[in-house]
């Protein structure tokens, strides 16, 4: 007997469906692997970025640390020529005082035997040592005028210079510096030069106090350079006060009991409101004399003076001479002259006015520009470092070819600024140049910055939100 046949179901064949499963898994591996690798990519480059730009920053405020130290070694080196110029106007005055002085003795005027009696021997041998040194004037003038030339047209033009290119200079080293730590992507196998400079990294700066931190100052009295010379002069006792007097101790007559005859020596250096050096010398004898329309009074003998001073200086302040003395008193006494002519104390007076009424006739100007104009920290800006900040940018795909860049600056700070794959790169840095003492003053007091020290140095600083926001607004 025959069973019940049983018809089998077709099977249905499902090939190809796991292919198209594994090429849209090894697609989306793929494209994550693409996006990591980009992503890989950029961070690298960011990173790389970001070193390049702090040592780009860094060696800015280098930059800027150089020239400050350079502008305060310029100012100490022009104080430092000042003080030469003093000495040299100081020589002259001696030896235009000598020569005077070689010829009143020539002239015995008053005579050394007097002289030697009065006031011993040692005046008198003095007197009579006095010599005059051919052109020996005319070289210290020389001198003097080399030494204002380098003052004007070497420091105070380098000055000038360093100022005004300071900008250009750091610049320039930034960029150097930037292409160093990062070279243009795929310039190692590009050859040409145009397309190399347009994936080279820019900068842009965000933000600089370099055009108000300095001042120009004329050296006027009160000023900064004026009272550093001043004070340097100080220190030398051959430019300070030269003066002397030797009294005979003898009474020379019973009405002027207290009176003596006085040998008076007298000399100053100074340096005028005009920035120009000079120097006063002169000796006078100051013979004690009575009669009884005068009274008790010296009558100055002048030994020797010399003058050495700028065009159309007075002198001192307080110097007490008249224009035009007569050359001598044969035709009238020196006391009626005095009191007709002058307002000089002939009784109590301590100066030689006659001498320096001698010695400002015969003048001898060295021609001389003055003190010079000079560079300080504006006085709003003193406690205050000098900083700047920038944005630096470079084209950057995510994907191309990424030259292995140099040895990175090891310098870190904060950064502003993201960059989405195949957009440009940007990161910020900050730095700046700040005064500070290799070590604390020995009077604990805090010491402002200034440019007569050459203490500058520099570091990184924080990048404020303000200047990380600029970073991405249109240059």
């Amino acid at each position: 007997m025959t069973g019940p046949v049983t018809r089998a179901r077709p099977r249905i064949t499902q090939r190809g469906q796991a292919l198209v499963l594994g090429m849209m898994l090894a697609a989306t591996v793929s494209a994550a692997l693409a996006m990591l690798y980009a992503l890989g990519r950029t961070v690298e480059a960011r990173a790389r970025l970001i070193h390049a730009a702090d040592a780009a920053a860094y060696s800015g405020a280098l930059e800027q640390a150089r020239q400050l130290n350079f502008l305060a070694y310029a100012n100490r080196t022009q104080i430092a020529h000042q003080i030469a110029m003093a000495h040299l106007v100081t020589l002259g005055a001696s030896l235009s005082f000598e020569r005077t002085l070689a010829g009143q003795r020539r002239r015995s005027n008053p005579p050394a035997r007097l002289l030697s009696s009065l006031f011993g021997r040692d005046v008198a041998l003095a007197y009579g040592a006095a010599r005059t040194e051919p052109g020996a004037q005319v070289e210290l003038m020389r001198a003097y005028a080399e030494h204002d030339r380098v003052v004007h047209e070497v420091l105070e033009a380098g000055a000038d210079s360093a100022v005004a290119g300071l900008p250009a200079a750091r610049e320039r080293l930034m960029r150097a510096v930037l292409r160093a730590n990062y070279p243009a992507t795929g310039a190692s196998r590009r050859t040409d030069s145009a397309a190399a400079a347009a994936n080279a990294p820019t900068i842009r700066l965000l933000s600089d106090g370099w055009p108000e931190f300095l001042l120009h100052r004329a050296a006027l009295p009160g000023s900064a350079l004026r009272l550093a010379v001043e004070r340097a002069a100080g220190r030398y006792g051959f430019l300070g006060n030269r003066d002397g007097t030797r009294a005979n101790p003898t009474t020379v007559n019973a009405q002027c009991p207290l009176a003596r005859h006085r040998l008076r020596r007298r000399g100053a250096t100074w340096l005028g409101a005009d920035g120009r050096w000079g120097a006063l010398d002169t000796q006078s004898f100051h013979s004690q004399r009575f009669n009884r329309w005068a009274g008790c009074y010296y009558r100055e003998y002048a030994m020797g003076w010399g003058v050495v001073s700028g065009p159309g200086s007075a002198g001192p302040d307080g110097l007490e001479y008249v224009e035009n003395p007569p050359g001598d008193f044969t035709s009238q006494d020196f006391w009626q002259w005095v009191r007709r002519s002058t307002a000089w104390d002939v009784r109590d007076g301590t100066g030689n006015p006659l001498a320096n009424s001698y010695a400002m006739a015969q003048v001898q100007p060295w021609p001389g520009l003055g003190l010079p104009g000079y560079y300080d920290v504006a006085s709003v800006h003193g406690a205050d470092p000098l900083r700047f900040a920038l944005a630096v940018s470079v084209a950057h795909d995510g994907l191309g070819d990424t030259v292995a860049a140099g040895a990175a600056a090891s310098v870190r700070g904060p950064r502003g600024g993201e960059a989405g794959l195949g957009g440009p790169l940007v990161v910020t840095s900050a730095a700046e140049t700040y005064y500070a003492r290799p070590e604390p003053r020995a009077d604990g007091r805090e010491e402002l910055p200034t440019l007569f020290r050459p203490y500058w140095q520099a570091r990184l600083a924080a990048v404020r939100p303000e200047e990380a926001l600029r970073a991405w607004e249109a240059p």
